[in-house]
C-alpha cells in the first residue's frame, strides 16, 4: 500500500508539471511545442486510478482537467479556451487508456508480450489524433484540419503518450521478478555513455546522417538489460533528447510536410519500442526456458516416482511392442523367474516355459492372439515354473502408447495362493459335506432302531446324540472359522483357572462315567485375553486331547501355566497322553484342513488347531507343538500377562 502511495504521488507532481512544461516549450517553432510530456504522464495517472470506483475515478479526471485548465490560465490562454483544452488535453489519455486496456484482452497494464507495445502504439496514435481532429492542441484551430500542423502535432503527441505511457507502465506496474540476470554495473555506466553520445551526434548535424545513431543504445540495451534496466536506458535517452531541444545544438527545424524534428520523433519512437521489444522477447524466451526447465524436472521426478511405484509393486508391469518388451519392472523378473530381454523378438512359451493351468505348453499363436491382438482388458491365466515352485499368473492387456508407437501394457498378478484358497475352500466344503452326511446317516439309523425295538431304546438314543454331537462339533467348526478370521479382538481380563474350570464341568457333565476324562489344573495366572476366543482356544486344545487318545484309554488331560521368559507373557500348557503329534508334523498339524491320524477316538474337520494358533497370532503370542518322550502331547501358547 505505501508502495503504490509513493507511486501515485510521483506521477502526481509529474502531472502537475506536464503541462508548464509543454506549454512553455514553443522554442523552435511557434506552432508547435519541442517538449510534450501531457498525454503519456496523463496515460499512467489514469493507470493506477483505472480500479477506483466510479466516483473516485472521475474525482481524478476532474483534477486533471482542472490541473491543466490552470496552467493554460496561468501562461495566458483565455477562460473559454483554456477550460476547453483541459477537457480534450484529458480527454486524450483516456482514450488511450480505453483502448489500450481493450485491445490488451488481458488485466495489468505493464507489457509483456510484443504484441502489447503495439497495442499501446496504436492506442497512442488513434488518441493523439482524436485530440488534433477536435482542435485540441494548443495554436490548432479547426479551421487548419488538415493540415501538416495537425501532422506535426498527432506526430508530437503519440511520441510523448507511446515512450512515456510505455516507460512508465513497466517501470511502475511491472512487478514480477526478472527473468533475465542483471548486466554488471560497469557494463550500465559504459552503456549511459554510449547513449548520451549518440543522441549529441544525432542532434549536432540538421541533415540527419547521423540519425542512425539513436538505434544504437537500444540495441545494445536491449540484448544486454533487463527489462526494467532497458525501460531506465530507454527514459534516460528520451530525457537526453527531450534536454537537446533547449539547446543551441537542437538545429532540427519544421521545414516540409515530414520535417526534421518530426523524424526525429520518429526515430525516439522506434528506438524504444525497439528496444523494449527486444528486451520483452528475450525475456519472454527466457521465462518459456525456465518453464521448460522445471517442467523437465517435474516429469523427471514424476519419472523417478513413477518406476519407484512400479518397481514396488508386487505386480509385474511390461510394455510390449512389436520388436518385444520395452519396459518392465522388477517384480516382472520375479514372477517370470528369469531376466527379460528387452527389444528383442523372443518366444514367450519358450523364454519363459509357460503353460496352461493343466501344465501343457503354451503356444506363441495363443499368447499372441489373447495378449497384443485381443481387446482391451482380456485376461489370461498361466502356469510358469513345475512343482512345488510352481506359480499361477493372471495376465491382463491394455493398449497404450510408448512414445509413437502403439504398445500393449501387461499386467501380472500373481493368483496362486487365491488359486490354492479356492482348492481348499472347496476341499473343506467337500469335507463338511461328507462330516454331515455321516451323522445325519447314523442319527436316521439310530432313530429307526427305536421305533423298531423300543427296548433298545437307550443304547440307540446315546448313539443318536453322539451323531448330534458330531454334526454340532462340525457346524461350530465351520462358524468359529469364519468369526476368528474377521480378527476382531475384545480383550479384558481373564482368570484361567476360573476359565478352564467351567469348560471342564461342562464337558464332565457331557460324557459318560466309565468314559469321564480326568483333568489336573494348574492355572494361578491372570491374563488379558478375548475370553470368548481364550475359551474357544483351550476348548479346541481339550477337545483334541480328548479325541486323539486311543481307543479303550480314559483321556488324561494337565493343563497349567507358567510366566514365560518373556516379561509380561504368560505360558499355557496343555499335555495329554494320547497318541502324539505325528513324527516331523509339528508344523504341519496347524494348517488348515489338516486332519490328524485315524487312530483316535473320531476324525476333526481340520479346522481346531488352525483357529487355536490364530487366536494366539490375534494375541500377539506364539504357539508350538511336541510330541512327549512318554507318550501324548503337548501343546503351549503365551498370551499377555494381565
Amino acid at each position: 500500500m505505501q508502495r503504490q502511495v509513493g507511486r501515485l504521488s510521483f506521477v502526481v507532481v509529474c502531472y502537475v508539471v506536464a503541462p508548464w512544461m509543454g506549454l512553455d516549450s514553443f522554442t523552435v517553432d511557434p506552432r508547435i511545442a519541442e517538449v510534450w510530456p501531457l498525454g503519456g504522464v496523463g496515460f499512467v495517472l489514469l493507470t493506477l486510478a483505472w480500479d477506483l470506483p466510479r466516483p473516485r475515478l472521475a474525482a481524478v479526471l476532474a483534477a486533471m482537467v482542472a490541473v491543466v485548465t490552470a496552467t493554460a490560465l496561468l501562461v495566458g490562454q483565455p477562460p473559454a479556451y483554456a477550460v476547453w483544452f483541459g477537457v480534450v488535453a484529458v480527454l486524450q489519455p483516456l482514450a488511450m487508456a480505453a483502448a489500450y486496456q481493450r485491445g490488451r484482452g488481458a488485466p495489468g497494464w505493464a507489457p509483456r508480450h510484443a504484441a502489447d507495445v503495439g497495442t499501446l502504439l496504436a492506442a497512442a496514435v488513434a488518441s493523439s489524433l482524436l485530440v488534433g481532429l477536435l482542435g485540441g492542441y494548443p495554436g490548432l484551430a479547426l479551421t487548419d484540419l488538415p493540415s501538416k500542423v495537425l501532422l506535426w502535432w498527432v506526430l508530437r503527441n503519440a511520441v510523448f503518450s507511446f515512450v512515456g505511457g510505455l516507460i512508465l507502465s513497466v517501470l511502475l506496474h511491472r512487478d514480477e521478478p526478472e527473468a533475465l540476470p542483471p548486466s554488471a554495473w560497469y557494463h550500465r555506466v559504459g552503456l549511459a555513455a554510449v547513449a548520451a553520445l549518440c543522441v549529441l551526434g544525432t542532434y549536432h548535424d540538421p541533415s540527419l546522417p547521423l540519425s542512425w545513431l539513436l538505434i544504437v543504445p537500444s540495441v545494445w540495451g536491449g540484448m544486454t538489460l533487463t527489462v526494467r534496466g532497458t525501460a531506465w536506458l530507454t527514459l534516460y535517452v528520451a530525457l537526453v533528447a527531450a534536454g537537446m531541444t533547449y539547446l543551441p545544438q537542437n538545429q532540427f527545424g519544421y521545414a516540409g510536410l515530414l520535417p526534421a524534428a518530426s523524424i526525429v520523433d520518429l526515430l525516439v519512437v522506434a528506438s524504444s519500442a525497439f528496444a523494449l521489444l527486444l528486451a520483452l522477447m528475450r525475456d519472454q524466451r527466457a521465462r518459456l526456458i525456465e518453464q521448460l526447465d522445471a517442467r523437465g524436472r517435474e516429469s523427471e521426478a514424476q519419472r523417478g516416482l513413477l518406476e519407484a511405484v512400479l518397481d514396488a509393486m508386487d505386480e509385474g508391469v511390461l510394455v510390449v511392442g512389436q520388436e518385444g518388451v520395452r519396459r518392465h519392472n522388477s517384480a516382472t523378473r520375479q514372477l517370470l523367474g528369469r531376466a527379460v530381454p528387452l527389444d528383442q523378438a523372443l518366444s514367450w512359451s519358450d523364454a519363459f516355459g509357460l503353460q496352461t493351468l493343466d501344465g501343457q505348453p503354451l503356444t506363441d499363436d495363443v499368447l499372441r492372439r489373447v495378449l497384443y491382438e485381443g481387446a482391451d482388458g482380456d485376461r489370461l491365466e498361466v502356469r510358469v515354473g513345475r512343482g512345488a515352485g510352481a506359480r499361477v499368473l493372471e495376465v491382463s492387456a491394455q493398449s497404450v502408447r510408448h512414445g509413437s508407437e502403439a504398445s500393449r501394457l501387461l499386467l501380472l498378478h500373481d493368483v496362486t495362493a487365491q488359486r490354492a484358497r479356492v482348492r481348499e475352500l472347496s476341499s473343506f466344503a467337500s469335507m463338511v459335506a461328507h462330516d454331515l452326511r455321516g451323522p445325519l446317516t447314523v442319527l436316521d439309523g439310530w432313530l429307526e432302531v427305536v421305533e423298531d425295538d423300543p427296548a433298545e431304546g437307550e443304547a440307540a438314543l446315546a448313539r443318536a446324540r453322539d451323531a448330534s454331537q458330531r454334526m454340532r462339533q462340525v457346524i461350530e467348526d465351520w462358524l468359529n472359522y469364519a468369526v476368528v478370521q474377521e480378527g476382531r479382538l475384545h480383550p479384558e481380563v481373564v482368570a484361567l483357572e476360573e476359565l478352564v474350570a467351567g469348560l471342564v464341568e461342562s464337558r464332565r457333565s457331557a460324557g459318560l462315567d466309565h468314559d469321564e476324562p480326568r483333568f489336573e489344573l494348574d492355572l494361578p495366572h491372570r491374563v488379558r485375553a478375548d475370553p470368548g476366543l481364550l475359551r474357544q482356544l483351550l476348548d479346541n486344545l481339550v477337545d483334541n486331547a480328548v479325541k486323539y487318545t486311543a481307543a479303550g484309554e480314559v483321556p488324561a488331560v494337565t493343563l497349567r501355566s507358567d510366566d514365560d521368559r518373556e516379561p509380561g507373557w504368560v505360558r499355557v500348557e496343555v499335555v495329554d497322553r494320547g497318541i502324539g503329534v505325528p513324527e516331523g508334523q509339528e508344523e504341519q498339524i496347524f494348517e488348515e484342513f489338516h486332519r490328524g491320524p485315524a487312530e483316535g477316538r473320531s476324525q476333526g474337520t481340520g479346522l481346531g488347531l488352525a483357529l487355536t494358533r490364530r487366536i494366539v497370532a490375534m494375541h500377539g503370542g506364539q504357539m508350538t507343538a511336541r510330541r512327549n518322550p512318554d507318550g501324548g502331547s503337548t501343546f503351549a501358547f503365551t498370551v499377555p500377562a494381565a
